[in-house]
This record gives C-alpha cells, sequence and structure tokens, in this order.
C-alpha cells in the first residue's frame, strides 16, 4: 500500500522517513536492556563477550508503512524515540517485526514486554547514568588560573629591568590572553608540554622552545604517532606545533612551544623559578601566573 493511500483525506502528515535512534537513546536502551533480549523468558545476549553487539533494536511501532504495527498518526521522530523502541535477540525481532504475527503481538502487548524488561534494570540503569555523568568530566573545569597584573614579583627575581609603559600593558594582555588559551589545554596535552619545555630548557631554550621530533622521541621514548597526535592537538588549541625549522644540523621537522608572550619566555619562567623556588609545573599545569606579582 502506497503512503498516500495511508493518509486521511484532507490531512497533511509528513511523509515516512526511517530515522536512526540517537546516540543517548542508544545508550540508554542498552543501560536498561540488562544486556539480555526482551522477551520473556529469553537469555539471550545483546553485546556478547567479545563486546559485539548481536542484538537487534525493534519498533513497536514501525518505522516505515509496510511494517508492524505502523502508526500513521505518529511523526518520524516519534517512531526513533526510546519509548517506541526495544532490543531483542535476531530470532525474537524476526517474529515481532512480522507482519505474519502483528495479531499476535499487537502494539500493546509489546510495549509491555519492553517495560517490564526494563523495569528490572530501571535502578541499574540509573546508576549507570550517574557514573558516565560522573566519568565524563571535563578537567579543566577544576582549574583554577590566576593572572599576572604587575609581574613586580618576575622583575625583582630576574632584575632584568622593567619595560616601558606601553610594552608593560601589551605584556599584561598577552600573557592573560595566553592563559586563556591554556586553559581549555587538556590535562595530558599540557603535561606534554611540559616535558618539551624541559627538555627545551636542557637544550638551552633562551631562544625559543623548539626541540627535533627525533630528540623528543629518544628523549621521552615516544612514538611518531603520538608526537603527530600531540602537534596536532596543541596546534588546534593555539599552544604549539611542529614544523620544519632550521637547526644545527639543518632544516629538521622540530615540536614548538608558543611563548607566553613576546617580552616573556619560557626560559625567563625557568629562571624565575629556579630562584624564587618554585616548580615550572605551577605555571605549565596550573597557570598560576599570578606568582609573577608582588
Amino acid at each position: 500500500m502506497k503512503w498516500h493511500q495511508l493518509q486521511p483525506t484532507g490531512c497533511a502528515m509528513e511523509e515516512p522517513k526511517r530515522l536512526a535512534p540517537t546516540p543517548d537513546t542508544l545508550r540508554q536502551l542498552y543501560l536498561l536492556s540488562g544486556n539480555r533480549c526482551a522477551m520473556p523468558g529469553c537469555q539471550n545476549l545483546v553485546i556478547d563477550g567479545n563486546g559485539v553487539v548481536v542484538g537487534h533494536i525493534c519498533h513497536i511501532r514501525a518505522a516505515m508503512p509496510d511494517g508492524a504495527r505502523f502508526d500513521a498518526n505518529m511523526t518520524n521522530e516519534e517512531r526513533r524515540q526510546a519509548s517506541n523502541l526495544l532490543l531483542l535477540c535476531g530470532g525474537h525481532h524476526t517474529q515481532i517485526d512480522s507482519r505474519k504475527y502483528e495479531d499476535q503481538y499487537p502494539a500493546g502487548r509489546v510495549t509491555k514486554i519492553k517495560y517490564d524488561h526494563e523495569a528490572k534494570f530501571k535502578g541499574v540503569g540509573d546508576s549507570l547514568f550517574k557514573a558516565f555523568e560522573n566519568e565524563y568530566v571535563d578537567v579543566t573545569d577544576s582549574l583554577d588560573p590566576t593572572i599576572a597584573r604587575n609581574f613586580i614579583q618576575l622583575e625583582h627575581v630576574l632584575q632584568d629591568g622593567g619595560l616601558e609603559l606601553e610594552q608593560a600593558e601589551e605584556r599584561r594582555q598577552q600573557v592573560a590572553a595566553y592563559v586563556a588559551s591554556m586553559q581549555v589545554v587538556p590535562d595530558a596535552e599540557r603535561h606534554f608540554m611540559l616535558a618539551v619545555i624541559k627538555r627545551a630548557i636542557k637544550l638551552d631554550a633562551r631562544f625559543g622552545v623548539n626541540v627535533p621530533v627525533i630528540d623528543l622521541r629518544n628523549a621521552l621514548g615516544i612514538s611518531a604517532n603520538k608526537l603527530r597526535t600531540m602537534g596536532d592537538a596543541l596546534d588546534r588549541y593555539g599552544v604549539g606545533r611542529i614544523d620544519l625549522s632550521g637547526t644545527p644540523s639543518g632544516e629538521e621537522y622540530c615540536f614548538w612551544i608558543r611563548e607566553p608572550s613576546e617580552y616573556i619566555t619560557w626560559f625567563d619562567l625557568f629562571r624565575f623559578c629556579e630562584k624564587a623556588g618554585i616548580m615550572l609545573d605551577e605555571f605549565v599545569l596550573r597557570l598560576k601566573f599570578g606568582l609573577l606579582d608582588s
């Protein structure tokens, strides 16, 4: 039967279209499945011991007009909601989805099968939802950076002389912008930055943090693939990258880390930390640039 033949006269309903369930809907279905087919008495898994999904998503009211229990009054969006879906093993999915057994499995009965099964695992599902919420926390939210405003402590410790008023304001703005960029960099990437900066200092980083990739591979024991991944990540956050650079050995690929300001380098901060008895971690990992103030 064609779609237009199912429409009541004068009624403008949307044309049926099969929409895939959203990731959140799938997560809800699997959390509430108990990893079992919803058919009463069936012990078939929906995810096997190897982690392979073997279960089937079944519509209570079919997604398309030629399916069992199709309801022309539902929207396409309603048909893909969790309330209209349940997880079954392959055999029971074939049986329930067949028009041959539609009288045996009307919508009311299939709905009851779904909710009776999911009720057994509702408490577990709620606990897992909370576990997901607690597990996937943005670690950068825990950062509590401080901004340098007057740099008096830096100038006192390094005794490098002050800047002109205009330069001092420019330095303040540049460092504040740098902290803002670093604040969204994930913890693992900031730890990697710290390792690169420390390696550069060992190699004499007074002219910038620019370490040959081959040196980092050997010194840190990191694979080329991992270095590329980190390079792409730091480039994305605007705080570093891998690029060709001139070295005493000629041009080679180097890992470059952006300086906090054109007026403050990582080598400056290293010197400050040594004299002030502060760990460089305070700046790279915890973004405590307020330590540069009086």
